[in-house]
């Protein structure tokens, strides 16, 4: 760790704030241990059952705390929290360790001030490791606590409880001294470490500052001095370096891939690889697909993120367009021979005159004087994929996601997408029986010859849909409702159409409003997740069911919630069972198909929970952000709600 860096996290502000929270918490000593840790039997993965000293001495030895690595030379001083894991190895002789457990509470008395403390740095999960600058000394302490612990009477144990303090105060005297060497790596280099390890996983890079005991603006402002970027960014990169392996080495669908790289779904996979690579992870797996077939080219001499490099492979894309779609071509040459062979039947079949010996009956003068310019039969609509001409009046519509917004318009699809999930149950099953569900997939596609295809989600067909008739791509997650329902009215010509969904869409928005203030529910706080024994998912404004329920009800968030996901432009928060009641607002809505953890004593305790406030929305009303199923929602939790309040 670089002597700046240090200096920045154990500042006088902060050393005086730490040795507050001591002074003023509740502090057990829990147990004092001696272990002689020899190379050949090094401690592995020990999980911390409390808050931690670990005292080394006596040889050179690899300290780690979960991702974070110490090199020790001949003595050591480390701290961690309760659950780190903890793994010392020997490099040489044995190296002698002590080891104090403790426990740290809040007194009732100070508990809020403290709290509030605690938000800025907390002493007790602090993970730091250092040479102290006393070593003979700090060994006596620990000695002689260990000593009055194992005579287990109280007057040695409060003795043993003494020189915990007095390691505490020289702790923080070697902090204020600034002359001590602290021991390798600093947080950036370990956050770096845990990414690389967890970046598949959901991760909140507060868990990560915490380790150190520091803010999340802290650690990020160290990450990026250090690696030229935010931890955000290198998340990122992570997660699309194991995308594009396993795009190019395996046959994993892109769901499957997105998830799997730790993408919350498969548009944000999209979304990035449009960012970084100018183009769809589709189009990458058929790039290194057919670069992968040809002899001498190393795939893999290509820089990931370096944007010179992925331009030329987007060229290279672009002029060997027809070599890669060499089916598509195909098909597109059968659409053309069967339209012309269509042509010549109707020219054979049509009440005009046969051509006789190769003379052609000439056209009535009268009529030629008569015809009119033919009414154009296309519009032009503007999109953030180009123009696109589509026809006035559709006929044979396809569209993926959003059915809901073209049956809410008048307009019955003549293909839907298949979903995985809620299909039957959707509130617009009824308008949808006779229409034909399918794989939005160009060859699939292709068989019910549309004129017109909506398409919002999974945009990496859009080229190869695009081909097969007029496609619209619709950029949902960019759009209010109102601009999406305008557009797509736009699209199908149902401008008037649009206008009045909106107009009772708005009536039934303010009704619901009404509803709750007449049952004093306007100032409730609302939390919406997917609740279980094991995990728990908070859910933020960009939620389809939270953009419903704080941004278009204005219903209230808890503090925790909006501090911690809506602020930061969350569409889920992990959060942890121990900490869940912070985020607990007055009602509960719980999303989807979950198993409510009704055998868990921390969920018991909720007030939302013993006072049953908990409205449940089922996955038929939380999948999709078309206004027939937005409606519908809405319906639901007043009416609950309401319900409830009663």
């Amino acid at each position: 760790m670089q002597e700046e860096e240090v200096s920045q996290i154990f500042t006088p502000e902060m050393i005086d704030t730490m040795a507050r929270i001591w002074t003023r918490s509740i502090i057990t000593l829990i147990d004092v241990r001696f272990q002689n840790v020899a190379p050949q039997h090094p401690l592995e993965q020990y999980k911390m059952p409390s808050s931690m000293f670990i005292y080394t001495y006596g040889g050179e030895a690899q300290i780690q705390l979960n991702e974070t690595s110490f090199g020790m030379e001949r003595f050591g001083l480390v701290h961690g929290g309760k659950g780190s894991l903890l793994s010392i190895s020997p490099k040489g002789d044995s190296v002698k360790t002590f080891m104090v457990l403790y426990k740290a509470e809040l007194p009732f008395l100070f508990k809020k001030h403290l709290q509030q403390l605690l938000e800025h740095v907390n002493p007790f999960v602090q993970q730091f490791g250092y040479t102290p600058s006393n070593p003979i000394l700090l060994f006596d302490w620990f000695q002689q606590m260990m000593n009055g612990w194992n005579r287990g009477k109280a007057m040695d144990q409060l003795q043993a409880k003494s020189f915990l303090y007095q390691l505490i105060h020289g702790v923080y005297r070697d902090f204020a001294g600034g002359e001590i060497r602290y021991l390798q790596p600093d947080p950036a280099c370990s956050a770096k470490i845990y990414l690389d390890k967890h970046y598949r996983e959901s991760i909140m890079f507060q868990e990560i500052a915490d380790m150190f005991g520091i803010s999340g603006g802290q650690l990020t402002r160290l990450f990026k001095k250090k690696e030229g970027m935010s931890l955000q960014e290198y998340l990122i990169q992570r997660r699309i370096e194991a995308a594009c392996h396993d795009l190019k080495h395996t046959e994993a669908t892109i769901k499957e891939i997105a998830i799997g790289s730790g993408f919350a779904d498969e548009k944000n996979l999209f979304r990035m690889f449009k960012k970084y690579y100018k183009m769809t992870p589709s189009d990458y797996r058929k790039i290194n697909a057919l670069s992968m077939q040809v002899d001498g080219i190393d795939n893999d001499s290509h820089h990931l993120y370096n944007e010179r490099e992925l331009v030329s492979l987007v060229r290279s894309y672009r002029d060997g367009e027809s070599t890669m779609f060499g089916q598509v071509r195909r098909k597109e040459m059968i659409l053309a021979a069967a339209m012309s062979l269509m042509l010549l039947l109707s020219a054979c079949t049509s009440g005009a005159p046969a051509n006789n010996g190769g003379t052609v009956n000439p056209i009535p003068e009268q009529t030629q004087q008569t015809t009119q310019p033919e009414v154009s039969q296309t519009r032009t609509i503007s999109t953030i994929k180009g123009d696109v001409q589509v026809p006035n009046n559709p006929q044979r519509v396809v569209v993926d996601y959003l059915i809901g917004d073209v049956v809410a318009l008048g307009v019955t699809p003549l293909g839907v997408a298949r979903v995985s999930r809620g299909e039957t149950e959707a509130v617009f099953a009824n308008q949808i029986t006779d229409s034909i569900k399918i794989a939005m997939e160009p060859e699939d596609v292709m068989t019910l010859e549309p004129d017109l295809i909506i398409l919002a989600w999974g945009d990496e067909n859009y080229e190869n849909l695009s081909k097969i008739a007029p496609t619209i791509y619709v950029p949902y997650g960019d759009m209010t409702t109102e601009e999406r329902i305008q557009f797509i009215g736009g699209v199908l010509n149902k401008q008037e159409e649009a206008e009045a969904v909106l107009n009772a869409y708005a009536k039934k928005i303010e009704e619901a409003k009404l509803a709750l203030q007449n049952e004093g529910l306007s100032d409730v706080t609302i939390t919406m997740g997917e609740f279980s024994d094991k995990s728990n998912y908070i859910a933020g404004a960009k939620h389809a069911v939270g953009e419903l329920v704080y941004n278009q009800l204005q219903m209230q968030a808890p503090s925790k919630v909006k501090t911690d996901i809506i602020d930061t432009d969350k569409y889920w928060g992990d959060i942890s069972m121990e900490v869940l009641g912070a985020y607990i607002g007055d009602y509960l809505l719980s999303i989807g198909d979950t198993v409510v953890p009704v055998d868990n004593e921390v969920w018991k305790s909720l007030p939302a929970v013993q006072n049953n406030r908990i409205v449940t929305v089922g996955t038929s009303l939380s999948w999709s952000t078309d206004i027939m199923t937005s409606s519908a929602l809405i319906d639901h939790i007043v009416n609950k709600l309401v319900e409830l309040a009663k």
